[in-house]
């Protein structure tokens, strides 16, 4: 009987992405944005230092910071 060894996949996880509130209202593509990864805009509601939130279409985090 062959066992099958359970493959370890390792996905890297961009770290999220510190705005200030002077990027506020902020807007995910931003303009750094590759062409190629380019979706729709989409607004990201950040309001308190700590925030997070993830943008629907890229996965795209984003952090307050100040």
């Amino acid at each position: 009987r062959a066992e099958m060894a359970e493959a370890s996949v390792k996905v890297r996880v961009p770290a999220p992405i510190a705005v200030s509130r002077r990027d506020l209202p902020l807007s995910c593509p931003n303009a750094n944005t590759d062409v190629a990864s380019l979706h729709p805009r989409v607004y990201i509601s950040l309001k308190q230092i700590g925030d997070h939130a993830t943008c629907p279409y890229c996965g795209a985090e984003y952090v307050l910071k100040d």
